[in-house]
């Protein structure tokens, strides 16, 4: 990488990439290949740690947020959750996020991204032309796979078939529970169980910095933007440090800089809600009162199994548990996407739209047909448990996971003042929704299901709950499971939504070129554009969203 100082009087770029995150180094590698007579600057707050064994090593990622790599942008209380702070994880690093995940790698259903297309006026995001990206950015595991849907020869090498001692019975259980096989989730068709993919290779992280190619951009770490620059004629020129140097930009500024600093970063610099702004002394530049809004996470519940034969070595912290090849990604060997009845799911949304005036329930897209608004799975440890409920590492425990895909809660990002050194302030809104209530009961309760079938009760006794509390059953109370999940659920770390892309300025912060409303020079490119949430993990989809970006970019130049 070129790396160098920033000198007091400044220096000048054709493009200005701020974040050097899972986009930010996506997008500036890409940008320089496309474009090779342009100069790319990459500013990154936090370090460089491209070979930190904590970085690099599958089993070391719940390590991370004990270190400064990762920041926790804890949220405020949650009414909805007995007004606890919840944990909100994003890497603070040269390569963000990607350098601190659990590595999984999962498109969305197509449905998903063509509503997006319609949602936003443009068929750019429709899965079809999407495709190409995502196959632009991947290499396969399966070199028989289908080459229409998979890329074989892209920067990130995609995994999956490690075989478990518990392969066999876990996936067995899901079929007895009444999910169908899909060899491949990634392939535009996601209800059903799937074989796990991640993107980890040969037990190593493909992190966004190590897998693109930034010897031609000039990076700096420990660069803090304190505000964008922008002229009388609403145009982006550059930045402003937090020491007074700036960068300038002749060509573009594109933040990428994550769904709870993007927003902060438009608003100090005078690009937000007028009130918002106004309260903090902040000069507006544009009002785009969408700017913060619309946020949105994946809010799940993790359960621990206590096993009926730990000594045979079937889960992490058992000494026979000890097959390397174990060692070489997340404890996972099946995933399984679902969806919830719409006569379960319909009368929620009209409930919830009562106050909502203007919006039609029935034409939700909660409620397609393919909607998938869960994912479940089972982890060969007791992970992702919160608050007291301790469960401990010594092989004796598997654990479950009933995730929201598809809340229709939304929260916000605010400042906490003008000091772009203070972390934004986080308030999701976490299951305030009837909606959100319904779709995750009904994952806790297919939880239930998949384990009380004979191929699960072959291998369990029976739910370590936490507190002595009840055990949570198929046929579990509304009472119970919101208890349980009001006390010890957590997020996925998978906010989004926050500078969304959309047609006008009202409602949205981006158009469907990524641009800023009302600004010229001025694109933002990373998880805060998805408009609505996405039915997957949003590694896969951000790494896709730079692909397009850099190639509108180039084409806009040509």
């Amino acid at each position: 990488m070129g790396e160098v100082p920033i000198p007091a009087s400044g220096l000048q770029f054709d493009f200005v990439v701020v974040g050097g995150g899972t986009a930010g180094c996506c997008l500036a590698s890409r940008l320089h290949s496309l474009l090779p007579q342009s100069s790319v600057a990459l500013l990154e707050r936090g370090p460089d740690e491209t070979e930190n064994p904590l970085v690099t090593n599958p089993l070391a990622a719940a390590q991370l947020p004990e270190t400064d790599l990762v920041i926790n942008y804890k949220t405020s209380p949650q009414s909805q959750l007995n007004n606890r702070q919840v944990t909100n994880y994003a890497g603070r690093l040269l390569s963000g996020s990607s350098a601190a995940n659990y590595g999984a790698w999962i498109r969305a259903p197509a449905t998903d991204y063509d509503h997006w297309a319609e949602r936003v006026g443009n068929p750019r995001w429709a899965y079809k032309e999407l495709l190409p990206f995502f196959r632009r950015i991947e290499s396969h595991y399966d070199p028989s796979g289908d080459a229409e849907q998979h890329g074989f020869q892209g920067p990130i090498h995609t995994t999956s078939g490690r075989s478990y001692p518990l392969r066999e019975p876990v996936y067995a259980a899901f079929l007895q529970a009444g999910f169908r096989d899909i060899p491949d989730l990634n392939a535009g068709d996601a209800l059903g169980v799937a074989p796990w993919t991640e993107n980890w290779k040969d037990g190593s992280r493909q992190h966004s910095n190590k897998v693109f190619d930034l010897s031609g951009v000039k990076v700096f770490t420990g660069a803090v933007v304190a505000r964008l620059l922008v002229d009388d004629d609403r145009v982006a020129t550059g930045v402003a440090l937090t020491d007074g140097r700036q960068i300038q930009a002749k060509r573009e500024v594109i933040i990428s800089c994550g769904a709870h600093k993007t927003p902060q970063l438009l608003m100090l610099s005078g690009i937000g809600p007028k009130e918002e702004l106004e309260q903090h002394g902040i000069r507006q530049v544009v009002e785009s009162p969408a700017v913060g809004t619309n946020h949105f996470d994946h809010l799940a519940l993790h359960q621990a199994w206590k096993l009926k034969h730990p000594e045979r070595g079937l889960a992490l912290g058992s000494p026979a548990f000890s097959d390397p090849a174990y060692m070489l990604g997340y404890p996972v060997e099946w995933i399984a996407t679902d969806a919830v009845p719409s006569h379960l799911l319909e009368p929620a949304l009209i409930e919830d739209a009562g106050a909502q005036p203007g919006i039609d329930p029935k034409a939700h897209p909660n409620l397609v047909p393919s909607c998938a608004h869960l994912a479940l799975l089972i982890a060969y440890a007791p992970l992702n448990l919160s608050g007291d409920y301790n469960v401990p590492l010594d092989g004796s425990h598997v654990s479950s996971g009933a995730l929201l895909y598809k809340p229709t809660s939304r929260g916000r990002i605010t400042l906490p003042s003008a000091d772009p050194n203070a972390e934004p302030v986080v308030d999701p809104h976490y299951f305030s929704t009837q909606a959100d209530r319904q779709m995750l009961r009904a994952g806790v309760r297919r939880i239930g299901q998949i384990m009380e079938t004979a191929a699960a009760q072959g291998i369990i006794e029976g739910e370590t709950t936490p507190k002595g509390l009840p055990s949570l059953t198929s046929s579990a109370s509304d009472q119970d499971i919101d208890a349980r999940i009001k006390d010890y659920s957590e997020v996925w770390h998978h906010s989004a939504g926050t500078a969304a892309m959309g047609k006008n300025i009202q409602d949205s912060v981006v158009d469907a070129e990524l641009n800023v409303h009302g600004l010229k020079h001025l694109r933002v490119v990373d998880a805060s554009v998805f408009p609505e949430p996405i039915s997957a993990t949003p590694q896969a989809t951000v790494y896709a969203i730079a692909e397009v970006a850099a190639v509108l970019i180039s084409q806009g130049l040509e």
